[in-house]
């Protein structure tokens, strides 16, 4: 199996490193990724100019832009055979609910939904998480099911990893999106007559009774959120029709 592998940390960032180990075992592995962090990118192409590449090796590619750049030039550029499956990871950080509005984690899986298999955005739930010797073993309780029996199904699976010791990870859930309340206010300052802002941290997740990503992630599991890229209201749809 061909998969291209990229992240929105960076194409140096431990998450990615550590996946690319784990990976090695499933197919080649080629990673296409930014040159540094750019989190909260989404799904931004740069379409007004240029975008530098820089080869580090055969199988690795820095792009001096977003996740989705790197996954499009690469696709759609450089590689004259395309992947099997893109999958984007091991972000540091988690992407739940709102989040995978403005993640570049799952948008680098987004931008792989044109290929052979499902793609894939792995999360651990924590900006600077504490548990990451063990990855492989969290990892290996998900990703054997979704190479052997979930990856035929084209759909984009989300997964977040709670920050925890392997023996207290109680197992997987299939979750749905949770939501956020409204970010925190932006801080304005004002510095040598010019303004700047910075923007506010995420609002805290809304308590909900259902299985959403947030709830799996809160009580131990790892939360795996099939998505789609089909935004639309369908109830709404419905109810308009008789303004047709």
């Amino acid at each position: 199996m061909d998969i291209l592998l990229s992240n929105d940390d960076g194409y140096k960032a431990k998450g990615i490193k550590i996946l690319e180990k784990i990976l090695m075992e499933y197919g080649s592995i080629t990673i296409a990724a930014p040159h540094k962090n750019v989190s909260a990118c989404s799904s931004s192409l740069t379409v007004h100019g240029k975008v530098e590449i820089k080869k580090i090796n055969q199988k690795c590619y820095a792009i001096k832009g977003t996740v989705a750049d790197s996954i499009h030039i690469l696709t759609r550029g450089i590689l004259k055979k395309k992947p099997d499956v893109i999958i984007s990871g091991i972000n540091f950080g988690s992407n739940m609910g709102d989040d995978v509005i403005y993640s570049g984690t799952v948008a680098g899986a987004i931008e792989g939904r044109f290929y052979k298999y499902s793609p894939i955005a792995i999360s651990i739930a924590k900006k600077n998480p504490k548990y990451i010797y063990d990855l492989k073993d969290k990892v290996e309780l998900f990703l054997p099911m979704i190479f052997n029996k979930l990856i035929k199904l084209k759909t984009i699976f989300n997964i977040n990893i709670p920050d925890m010791p392997f023996n207290k990870i109680k197992g997987i859930k299939i979750t749905k999106l949770g939501k956020r309340n409204i970010s925190k206010k932006a801080q304005i300052n004002k510095i040598n007559q010019k303004i700047y802002a910075t923007i506010g941290a995420v609002g805290n997740s809304i308590p909900s009774n259902s299985y959403t990503d947030f709830n799996a992630v809160k009580h131990g599991y790892i939360s795996i959120t099939p998505l789609n890229i089909d935004m639309s209201d369908y109830e709404i749809i419905s109810k308009l029709k008789k303004y047709e």
